[in-house]
């Protein structure tokens, strides 16, 4: 009888398991875990990122490259596709258009 229930009760904390990982990705990050992942990419490289929320969507903010040059970043994200897109023009004439992480499982 014990070993019923407790093969019962395994189930049900399986069933109520299924899906309750993390479902964080590149589509829902909040602005700390977007600023963390753009010091980390490489396109462009930076050695510092301040975003803020932009009412009309997204964030916006700049970024500042190892090598001193400042970019302006407009970056959005769609929360259907688990993707995090970006724009980001330097003050010295770099222009990065259109570039993106998504989350592919």
């Amino acid at each position: 009888m014990l070993s019923r229930f407790l093969s019962v009760l395994s189930l049900l904390a399986c069933l109520f398991c299924v899906g309750c990982g993390n479902t964080s990705h590149p589509g829902t990050w909040n602005q700390a875990e977007i600023e963390a992942y753009m010091l980390k990419t490489e396109n462009p490289k930076m050695s510092e990122v301040s975003i803020s929320a932009d009412p009309a969507g997204g964030y916006t903010g700049t970024g500042k490259a190892a090598d001193g040059e400042t970019f302006k970043l407009t970056i959005k994200q769609n929360a259907d596709l688990k993707r995090l897109s970006w724009n980001a023009k330097g003050d010295r004439g770099t222009v990065i258009d259109d570039a993106s992480y998504e989350f592919v499982k």
